[in-house]
């Protein structure tokens, strides 16, 4: 089902639209959960003149996420989009339109619902309303409770709702502090971390506090500006402070709240809402800081010192590499491929590569001393060389070194102290060294004296292997592998994870720690401090271009799995580029065979995003794509991909119809049906899915013009379900009974009463056994006899169509009696059916006595605020008219016309348009009860030309459905200027008639 506009159509009745069943779905989308009772109800009440297959057609939309025996749910982002809908409707109409009694309808069927369900649609109804304010004072109970209570319940609830609450009952206040108090109850991923702004001050969390751990973030001076990191700072790690980086304390919320005071240039107190998983900078000048946290902690950040660099990729990549050496007795390092190349090689475009290869000492440090990044930025410096013991630090052996004489070396501490003076913004110096032959085997790297200056992050990642087994470069090769394929084990929580583009200098210390295969002494040492942020591409990454030496399977299943969860939200995106889209695709096939057709489930997801955004050309587009994926898959995996693509055509085809383009909606229409038959020879499981294609193709079949073939695949939708019912009668009586409902309209369509009639006994049998069984269906029994009646009545079997409105309406007052505000509506109704029926009986005193009692009844709805009621009031009212006209009650008959005809007027000004038919109608009748007063002939007169005035505009518009109308108004009025003498405009009125019925083609 496509939602075409935000807010077509108009509200009350149900006849400002050609959408019936969107319209239906648009006043119950406000309901988590959807009974056929709650469906009854407010089809009843805001749209009557909607046909029972209308609920049948809902049911099984492309609007519904899941359909359970006695209940439906809507898929959630189409829910959300019909809140849009309706909210348009809502501020459109004035207060009294029917439109604002949907609420009430609901809270009546909904009464007995559980008090946090029921919540949860109160709260839609607010924010659908454009209530707001309302919705902090229906949450407050809620926080109370589980703030003074700690509820765990509630928590439960809430973090299983809130996805399906709409945005304006998330971000209300106390939304935020439900979530913030309930986010251990949020699955994984759930929880709303990105959240950018809260809704209220650090100063007014008040009990949320109490509720909360603390987190140590980071503020940094850059400048005139502060930089506040909201990731958690890891407090076991060897992290340390550097200059102008502090941590805070602060409660863990999403988004972390501080205040700002006032101070120095800034006249008053700034609230700072900082993400959770990111940064925000903030201007502040060059003077001191003061930030307050929601526990009122006040911390001082001193003025600013020097600027510092840029943050994000973009590095450079500096790989010293010496294989030759001056000395005699070194040996040269020579391997195959450049160690120092591959290394480089392996950090991607993020990165420009810089060799020195077989550089003297001098060179080195000039080189790093020249080194600037005035764009900040990361910098790896990558090692490959001899290293010997020095006085204190290990010392780096260049091509023209010494190793005897340490003044020819490089010390390490030298070329860390050179590097972290570059301006880059985070510094990874990676020495991958051998030690001398017959050198000192015991000797290590020690700690770097980590005084970070303008870098935010300094790491060391150094190996010292024995010359025995360094000299072929096996950490080389290893680290290269790391920084191409990940390590082999990647423990929860690190950043090697598919859905992360990037991981950080502690990311690769943990793997290089924990992944090495090497064995001491040749162990490597890590040392860092800062805080570590986005540093290397992560070659996990499951959106990347992986080299064809490489491909993502070879990462193993739960690998697969991960990334594959991650591809498919990239897929269903809309705001994914093209791109990344056909990658993600590309990537998940590489994942293996089953996963294209994981990916076309996901196109199928994004062709219902596309369609609830309106966006009719990139949904429709989406779901060929997932057909075209689907179709050579088919062929090599009939059993997982035949029904994917079963579905995939199933939901082009649903696409379209929603779209009226019924020629292109055949086809996909037609195989979904082919398929699924073929699947369901196979696989009796397969059955319902067959049931659900063929209800649609005869729908396409009908909207084609094709009624016969319509009939047909009614006919085997509903045989096919008769015998899923056999055999599971709970799961699929109540989709039978929706079937039938669809096949009595096939048959009214080809003209087959008798038919039709049958299928509605049917389903009024199927019904009365879910009744005897279940009290709750005896309204959908009620129901089913009410459409049999229609049907005996068009039959004109009077008394058949007697007995069963006269059962609907007994059982219509047994559930007045118990429930009498929500039974009400629906007895009213069957008791003007029942009084129609006396009627058509020629018990026209029994219809009056009946019609009374119905019009009470409307009456007295209408009369406390059931508005949406006043269009069956009106037509209760001109029935009664006709009736006592008959018995001779003219007086009484004028009166209750005069009061249909008001209505209708009434309606029509709220409604322009929709409504005019009806007003017409009703006009005649008042024509005519004031023609048999007698004195009232020239009102009688009036009241006639109004209504062909009104049907001649009717006719002009839509002249195939009102010229049968116009040709008796006319005929009407005519009968009344001979009433009153002026015989000769009677008869040019009757000439026009006999052309307009002749033009037709019809006879006199």
């Amino acid at each position: 089902m496509i939602l075409d506009n935000d807010c077509a159509g108009g509200e009350g009745d149900g006849e400002y639209g050609d959408e019936p069943v969107l319209d239906l779905a648009t006043a119950l989308s406000v309901a988590v959960r959807v009974e056929p009772e709650l469906i009854r109800a407010v089809r009843l009440a805001l749209f009557p003149r909607f046909g029972v297959e209308t609920e049948a057609e809902l049911w099984f939309s492309g609007l519904v996420r899941s359909q359970g025996a006695e209940e439906i749910v809507f898929e959630t982002e189409v829910r959300r989009r019909l809140h849009r809908r309706l909210g348009g409707w809502l501020r459109r109409q004035p207060p009294d339109a029917p439109v604002h009694s949907l609420w009430r309808v609901v809270e009546r069927v909904h009464r007995d619902l559980s008090p946090a369900l029921f919540l949860e649609e109160r709260v839609t109804w607010l924010a659908v309303a454009g209530r707001p304010a309302e919705i902090d004072n229906a949450l407050a109970p809620v926080f109370k409770a589980i703030a003074h209570e700690n509820r765990d319940g509630l928590k439960q609830w809430l973090a299983s709702a809130w996805n399906r609450l709409p945005q304006d009952v998330r971000d209300s206040p106390t939304g935020w502090q439900l979530a913030q108090a309930a986010r251990p109850w949020f699955a994984a991923g759930r929880f709303p971390s990105r959240t950018e702004r809260a809704p209220l001050p650090a100063r007014r969390l008040g009990d949320l506090t109490r509720l909360l751990d603390d987190v140590r973030i980071t503020v940094r001076r850059d400048g005139d500006e502060l930089e506040l990191d909201g990731r958690a700072v890891d407090t076991v790690g060897p992290t340390e402070v550097p200059p102008g980086t502090y941590a805070l304390s602060v409660p863990d919320t999403a988004p972390r709240l501080l205040t700002l005071l006032s101070g120095g240039l800034r006249d008053r107190d700034e609230e700072l809402s900082v993400p959770a998983d990111w940064q925000v900078r903030v201007s502040v000048g060059a003077g001191p800081v003061r930030l307050r946290t929601a526990r009122g902690h006040v911390f001082l950040v001193p003025e600013r010192a020097l600027p510092l660099g840029g943050g994000g990729l973009g590095g450079r990549f500096l790989g010293i590499s010496v294989t030759r050496y001056d000395d005699g007795l070194l040996p040269p390092l020579d391997t195959e491929p450049d160690l120092c190349r591959e290394v480089g090689g392996a950090l991607g475009a993020d990165y420009v590569r810089e060799y020195l290869a077989d550089p003297s000492a001098a060179s080195v440090i000039d080189r790093l001393r020249r080194l600037r990044m005035p764009r900040g930025g990361p910098l790896v410096l990558y090692f490959r060389g001899y290293a010997a013991e020095g006085p204190a630090h290990p010392m780096l052996v260049l091509r023209d070194s010494d190793p005897a004489r340490p003044e020819t070396c490089l010390d390490s501490e030298t070329v860390f102290r050179l590097v972290t003076t570059s301006g880059a913004e985070q510094v990874i110096v990676v020495m991958d060294t051998v030690r001398t032959p017959g050198g000192d085997r015991t000797w290590g790297y020690p700690p770097q004296p980590m005084e970070l200056g303008a870098t935010t992050w300094t790491g060391q990642v150094a190996a010292a292997m024995p010359y025995e087994v360094g000299g072929e470069g096996p950490f080389g090769r290893w680290l290269a592998r790391l920084l191409r394929r990940g390590p082999d084990e990647v423990p929860q929580g690190w950043g090697w994870l598919p859905r992360n583009r990037y991981i950080t200098g502690g990311d690769l210390m943990r793997a290089v720690a924990a992944d090495w295969p090497g064995e001491s002494p040749s162990t490597p040492r890590n040392f860092a401090a800062g805080v570590p942020r986005d540093l290397l591409p992560n070659p996990r990454y499951a959106l990347r271009r992986f080299p064809d030496d490489l491909r993502p399977s070879d990462f193993g299943e739960v690998y697969a799995q991960e990334a594959a969860a991650f591809l498919r939200e990239v897929i269903s995106e809309p705001t994914t580029s093209a791109d990344d889209r056909d990658r993600a695709v590309s990537n998940m096939m590489l994942l293996g065979p089953n996963r294209g057709v994981e990916a076309a489930a996901a196109l199928d997801e994004l062709a219902g995003r596309y369609a609830a955004s309106k966006n009719l050309a990139d949904a429709v587009a989406a779901n060929e794509s997932a057909v075209a994926l689907l179709r050579p898959l088919a062929e090599r995996l009939p059993d997982t991909a035949l029904p994917a693509l079963a579905t995939s055509l199933y939901g082009l085809a649903s696409l379209l119809a929603e779209a009226y383009r019924w020629v292109e909606a055949r086809p996909p229409a037609e195989e979904s049906v082919a398929l699924r038959r073929r699947l369901a020879d196979r696989d009796p499981e397969q059955r319902p899915r067959l049931a659900e294609s063929l209800h649609l193709w005869s729908l396409v079949l009908q909207s084609s013009g094709e009624s016969r073939a319509a009939l047909h695949a009614a006919l085997e939708t509903v045989d096919l379900l008769r015998g899923l019912t056999r055999v599971d009668p709970v799961a699929h009586r109540s989709a039978l009974a929706v079937g039938l409902g669809s096949l009595v309209d096939r048959y009214g369509a080809v003209e087959r009463p008798v038919e039709a009639l049958r299928a509605a006994g049917e389903a009024v049998d199927l019904r009365r056994v879910q009744a005897a069984s279940d009290p709750r269906a005896r309204a959908a029994l009620a129901q089913s006899l009410h459409v049999r009646w229609h049907w005996e009545r068009v039959l004109q079997r009077w008394e058949s169509a007697h007995q069963a409105i006269a059962e609907s309406v007994a059982i219509h007052r047994e559930l007045a009696a118990q429930r009498p505000d929500a039974a009400h509506p629906q007895l009213a109704e069957v008791l003007h059916c029942l009084a129609v029926n006396n009627a058509d009986r020629d018990r026209v005193t029994t219809a009056l006595v009946v019609g009374r009692e119905a019009v009470g009844i409307y009456s007295n709805l209408v009369a406390h605020g059931a508005v949406d009621l006043r269009q069956a009031l009106a037509r209760g009212l001109r029935n009664l008219s006709l009736w006592l006209g008959a018995v001779g009650q003219s007086g009484e008959a004028v009166s209750n016309a005069s009061q249909a005809v008001g209505i209708y007027r009434e309606l029509e000004a709220e409604q322009s348009g929709l409504l005019r038919a009806e007003l017409a109608d009703a006009l005649e009748v008042l024509s005519h009860a004031l023609d048999l007063l007698g004195d009232g002939r020239p009102r009688a007169l009036d009241a006639a030309r109004e209504a062909v005035g009104i049907y001649r505009r009717l006719a002009e518009a839509r002249p195939e459905a009102y010229w049968r109308n116009l040709a008796k108004s006319l005929n009407v009025l005519s009968i009344r200027l001979d009433t009153v003498g002026r015989g000769q405009e009677a008869a040019r009125l009757r000439e026009e008639v006999r052309d307009i019925v002749f033009g037709r083609g019809s006879g006199p």
